[in-house]
């Protein structure tokens, strides 16, 4: 049962604690603790009801979800062996047909060019409303994020998140020119094997975090590490300028920052489970899709939020909205072993 006790002293149990830790070390949802369970109706800042979007249940847990307009909206996942990818074009949500390949991990786009990425260094693109078709990439590791710049640029991180005994090779490609190439990381003060997300305020401003709270910054000629203020792993982030920069993380308990001086300035979220995706309104609010079917809402330039009901106790991994108040949270039983659940909610429409 998703979010129930680890019993370490069966047999099951030492399995389930294995699978827990695994999808932990992948997904940052591992939650093998239930003494403080999420009150299933807690006090919401706003007062709104999230029900389904769609029933993606059977095709496996969602991982990210993006638009770049209220009648475009993608959302993307699958099972280990097979991503999938839905549509909602202002009335409905679809299944999209995409090529075969492993799972997709994250979306976004920019100018009518739509990228998703996932395992096995799996870079897919639709322009326009032509058919998504597979481009190559020169790496085989997974591949965590994808930010565009523009139809022509695009960035990708990722690396092998498992210490599976080889040595660690976190992943940053850079797409122009037609191509996407591998750009090398720069020296860092701590070992790390992933990069998760990556996320531009432009093109000369983008920001990568990753394993261990390593993030970093290309100002258009290189990258280099800043400063995070913690050495829990960094999963996500998002904002629409440096005034509302947020990033997220944490395994066990959330870890919340925003950007300042140079750098995230971060603090645990004492009370809240693991904290996996982040979106930012135009006015600054985040929100905060986490373990334990969380959501927070957190008031611009804050670093505490409240939480908000949703009604399904399953990992939530990604959100996104529009700005007349669409919002869409997806996840799934990524703290358990495949085949997984699907979860798709949303609010507003």
């Amino acid at each position: 049962m998703v979010g129930s006790r680890v019993d370490v002293k069966t047999p099951g149990g030492v399995l389930r604690l294995v699978l827990c830790l695994l999808a932990a070390l992948a997904f940052g949802a591992c939650d093998d603790d239930d003494d403080d369970p999420v009150d299933p109706v807690p006090d919401a800042a706003v007062p709104e009801t999230w029900g389904p979007a769609f029933d993606p249940a059977d095709q496996g847990a969602l991982l990210s979800v993006f638009g770049e307009a209220p009648d475009d909206i993608w959302t993307v996942g699958g099972q280990p062996e097979a991503g999938v990818a839905w549509h909602f074009d202002g009335q409905a949500w679809a299944q999209a047909t995409l090529p075969d390949g492993p799972l997709l991990n994250w979306v976004h786009g920019a100018g009518g060019v739509l990228w998703m990425v996932g395992n096995e260094g799996r870079a897919l693109r639709r322009v326009g409303d032509g058919a998504i078709e597979a481009v190559p990439t020169p790496v085989t590791a997974p591949l965590w994020g994808v930010w565009a710049a523009s139809a022509d640029e695009a960035w990708a991180v990722g690396g092998e998140a498992r210490d599976d005994g080889t040595e660690a090779d976190p992943v940053i490609l850079h797409f122009t020119g037609g191509a996407w190439e591998r750009v090398a990381i720069p020296d860092v003060d701590r070992g790390f094997r992933a990069l998760f997300k990556v996320f531009g305020l432009g093109p000369g401003q983008v920001y990568a975090v990753g394993a261990r709270g390593v993030a970093l910054r290309y100002d258009g000629a290189g990258w280099a590490q800043i400063p995070t203020g913690t050495g829990e792993d960094l999963i996500s982030l998002w904002g629409n300028s440096e005034a509302d920069l947020a990033v997220v993380g944490g395994r066990s308990n959330g870890v919340f920052g925003r950007l300042a001086d140079g750098g995230f300035q971060t603090q645990v979220a004492v009370g809240q489970p693991g904290f996996n995706g982040v979106f930012v309104q135009a006015d600054g609010v985040a929100w905060v899709a986490a373990n334990r079917g969380v959501l927070l809402q957190v008031p611009a330039g804050a670093l505490d939020g409240t939480r908000v009901a949703t009604g399904t106790r399953e990992v939530l991994h990604g959100i996104w909205g529009t700005a007349t108040g669409h919002r869409v949270a997806v996840g799934g039983s990524l703290d358990s072993s495949p085949p997984w659940v699907g979860v798709a909610l949303e609010v507003g429409r």
